[in-house]
């Protein structure tokens, strides 16, 4: 098995996640609160249209959290977090 994120990055994301979700933060499943990251990145493909798939388009990068009870996996935008390799160390904002 390849590890794509070493323990220095895990280390960072786990930081700046524990910084930005509550701690109530719990599995939506099973309430558990017990997480591990996952050992890449989820690089999700926004379509234009609903029954095209599009090889060139933008795209959401995601790191995964996964809950160590029952595998629930939820997905938490880099941009968001300031965790894309251009943005590691700012603080991003964002319009709501």
């Amino acid at each position: 098995m390849r590890i794509m994120l070493n323990e220095e990055k895990k280390r960072k994301i786990r930081e700046k996640i524990i910084e930005e979700l509550p701690d109530t933060f719990c599995c939506p499943m099973c309430h558990n609160n017990d997480f591990s990251i996952a050992d890449g990145y989820f690089l999700n493909n926004l379509q234009e249209q609903l029954y095209a798939y599009q090889l060139t388009t933008t795209a959401l990068p995601t790191i995964g959290l996964i809950c160590n009870h029952c595998g629930f996996v939820s997905q938490h935008a880099l941009g968001i977090l300031g965790l894309l390799p251009s943005q590691e160390g700012k603080n991003v904002s964002t319009t709501k």
